[in-house]
This record gives structure tokens, sequence and C-alpha cells, in this order.
């Protein structure tokens, strides 16, 4: 294989293994909140996720490959330096411990990088559109779903006793195995969308194959692999950081935030599964009182996604100047 074969697949690949890290100890850390699911049982549980595309499709992987810009018709070199981009910027936030969003990311740096390339005519808006609605939608969702669920579990059940209620919150093993489901069927789907477009360039006159198993099986391994090596130290500061949730409170998190990104994966648009947790989280602390939330966390986390899309533009777009200055003076 050529380097023009590779590079593009080890881009990809880079991607994905940060989004096991960065998105994946999140995923663990939400399992893990309620106290009834262990850290080994929440690493067995991300391997659910590898079912979200082959049973919802791969709508996200298009919009990700095809629907805001045609990253295949970039070529194999503007393809890496936008995926890069995108990584740069994540790395960057993780360095400092504040949250970020790979969505936002990587749409940033495809905005970037065809504004500088003067050809902004080429982005497909609609599809911008689709991931930039979505977001605030998955994040609201989870929250008002979140709060609805405990609300009612609090109406319902609120005078069973404890024993009764911690049997019920076992069920959280199957709120936990919903909300990797709709992981994978969604934030690791950007990722397959990734691979995809890389194993198409040896193959122009073909269509990208979003659907194959190579991409799926693909983006899972490296999700899986980043999660279990490093995610525990992306989830111990922004996983717990929140609220501190009782195994009830937990259960209607997850219930809501699996399936707020399932619908939004059905939809095609792209979201952030850690944001829609951290909705979920607040929803709940509503549902107590306004103190049991940490506010300082959240208004950080809603600053550093603010940032996080402009901070991709500028980045990409410096990218591509520098990389047209080279060529000019070459």
């Amino acid at each position: 294989m050529t380097a023009t074969v590779v590079a593009p697949l080890a881009a990809a690949g880079l991607f994905g293994l940060v989004s096991g890290f960065n998105d994946g100890g999140n995923l663990m850390a939400s399992f893990t909140s309620g106290r009834l699911i262990t850290p080994r049982a929440a690493a067995m549980l991300l391997l659910i996720s590898v079912t979200g595309p082959v049973l919802l499709g791969t709508a996200v992987a298009q919009t990700v490959g095809t629907n805001v810009i045609d990253l295949r018709n970039q070529g194999e070199l503007n393809f890496i330096l936008i995926t890069l981009s995108s990584l740069s910027v994540v790395l960057l936030s993780w360095r400092f411990g504040v949250p970020t969003s790979m969505t936002l990311a990587l749409v940033g740096a495809m905005l970037g990088w065809m504004a500088a390339s003067g050809e902004l005519g080429l982005v497909h808006w609609r599809g911008v559109a689709r991931i930039l609605l979505g977001i605030p939608i998955s994040v609201l969702g989870g929250g008002v779903l979140a709060l609805a669920l405990y609300a009612g579990v609090r109406r319902f059940l609120g005078g069973r006793s404890h024993a009764s209620m911690l049997g019920l919150a076992r069920f959280q093993f199957v709120s936990a195995g919903i909300q990797a489901f709709a992981y994978g069927a969604n934030d690791m789907e950007k990722t397959v969308g990734l691979i995809a477009v890389g194993l198409s360039f040896p193959n122009h006159g073909q269509a990208v194959l979003f659907s194959g198993p190579a991409p799926i099986m693909g983006a899972f391994i490296l999700f899986f692999a980043g999660a279990v090596l490093g995610g525990w130290r992306v989830a111990r500061r922004i996983g717990f950081g929140v609220l501190k949730v009782r195994p009830m409170q937990a259960l209607a998190q997850q219930l809501a935030s699996g399936g707020v990104v399932s619908a939004l994966a059905l939809a095609g648009a792209p979201v952030s599964m850690t944001q829609t947790i951290d909705g979920g989280l607040v929803g709940v602390g509503a549902g107590l009182r306004a103190s049991s939330i940490r506010w300082g966390i959240v208004r950080e986390m809603v600053g550093s996604w603010l940032l996080t899309l402009p901070l991709a533009v500028v980045v990409a777009a410096a990218l591509h100047l520098v990389m047209r200055l080279t060529s000019i003076s070459q």
C-alpha cells in the first residue's frame, strides 16, 4: 500500500482513537455514576456500541463524509489536514482539562478550510444547519426528558422501600446498554464516515461505502481501544463533575440521553453524547434542586463548546494558508 492510501486511513484512525478517550471515558463515567455498574462492566457495555450503525444505519457517517463538504473531492492531502486540524483543537482542549465537542471541531475545520480556499460555495449549508441545530436539541432534549423521567419516578415510585428502588435501579444495565447503542449510532459514526472516505480514495469511480463492515469495525475497534486505554483520565474530571447522582437518577439520565441521541442518529444529525449526558444530568439536578448542580463546571463546558467551532475554523484556515504560501514559495 502506498503512502497516499495509508495516510488518510491513519488520520481517520487517529480521529477514532482520540474519540475513544475523549468520548468513551465520559460514556463509562455515565455508566458507573449510579455506583451499581463496575468499571469492568462499563468497559464490557461499550461493546454494544458496534450494533448502533448496523441497526440504525449510517446516516450520520454520510453527513460527515459528504453532506457538509464532499471530503473525497478534497483529495487525500486536504482530507488529512482537515482531520488533523480538528484533532489539534480537541487535543489542545484535552491538554488543558476542558471538555470539547469533536463534532464541532470537525465541522469547524471543514468550514475553515473551505473559507481559506475561497470555496464556501461548495459547502452544503443544509448539512451544517442539521448539525448546528442538532447539538442544542440534543442537550435540551436530554435535559427535559431526564427531568420528566426522574419526576415521574419520584411521583409514582417515591413511596417504595429503599430495597425495592434499588432493585428497579438495576435496570441501569439496560439503560446503559441503550446509551452505548446510541453512541455507536451517532458519535462513533463520525469515525465511520472518515474511514469510509479514506478507503474510497483509490476507487474514485465508485461511491463511498459508508455501511461497509470495514469502516464500522475499524471505527469500533479504535473507539474501544481509546476508551479502555485512556478514557478514564477524562472521565474522572468531567463525567463525575456535573452532578453526584443516585442509581435512579443515573437511570433517568441514561434513558434520556440514549433516546435523544438515537433519534438524532436516524435524522443524520451528528451530536455529542457527552453534551447530551451533561444535559440529562442538569435535568435530573433540576428535579432535585438547583444547588445540586455544580454550575461552575456547567459554565466551563458551555464556554468551551462555544469556542470549539470558531477555534477549529481559525486553525484549519491558518493551516491552509501556510500550505498555500509554502507551495508558492517552492
